[in-house]
Formats: C-alpha cells, sequence, structure tokens
C-alpha cells in the first residue's frame, strides 16, 4: 500500500511530505516537525527548555490536526463533521501561531 504524498517537498530535508506525517507551514514553504524541531533545538535563540516546551506544544496540535482529519472520513452525522470540522481549523490556527514563534525564536534556515 502506498503512502498518499502531499504535493510538497520539505524545505530543510527536500524530501517528499506524506500525508500521514506531522508537517507545518512556515514563511519560505512546508516543513517536516521533526526537521523543524531538529533545527530549531540546534538553532534555538532562547533557553532550550522553553523552546522545547514550544515545540511540544505544537507537536500536540499537529497530532490533533492529523487525528480530526482521520475521524471526520469515517463519520456520518453532519453535526459531528462540521464540529470536528471547526475544531481541527482551531488546532491549525494553534499550530501556525506556534511555528511563528519557533521561527522567530531561532535561525531555520542559517545551514541545511
Amino acid at each position: 500500500m502506498s503512502r498518499p504524498a502531499t504535493k510538497w517537498k520539505c524545505e530543510l530535508c527536500n524530501n517528499t511530505i506524506y500525508w500521514d506525517e506531522l508537517f507545518t507551514y512556515l514563511k519560505n514553504g512546508v516543513v517536516h516537525y521533526t526537521c523543524l524541531r531538529d533545527r530549531a533545538i540546534k538553532n534555538s535563540k532562547i533557553d532550550n527548555k522553553e523552546m522545547q516546551t514550544l515545540l511540544d506544544a505544537l507537536e500536540e496540535e499537529l497530532k490533533s490536526i492529523v487525528y480530526y482529519k482521520q475521524k471526520i472520513s469515517s463519520i456520518s452525522n453532519e453535526e459531528i463533521k462540521k464540529t470536528l470540522d471547526q475544531v481541527e481549523k482551531d488546532a491549525e490556527k494553534n499550530a501556525g501561531i506556534l511555528t511563528r514563534l519557533v521561527e522567530k525564536f531561532s535561525d531555520l534556515m542559517m545551514t541545511k
């Protein structure tokens, strides 16, 4: 069984991003969460514990997005579907906010 690929390649590792992976959107493109995490920790401009807390929060939001997307496809009740869709959109918004903070407090494009 093949994994469904997105149309994007990771800006940090240049590998294909798949829909079942955690990923997020930077100003310069899309990145795997793991690539972002590794680069952000390595090039953090803030205390490592604070960066790790920020990254942990981002990871939880990204996991929530994947969870809701998977569950929505198995629900037939329209009210539940709409609610899960809205909650998933909120998780996307939160992930975006957290990603911007990671970008702000680390030098992500320093070295590949």
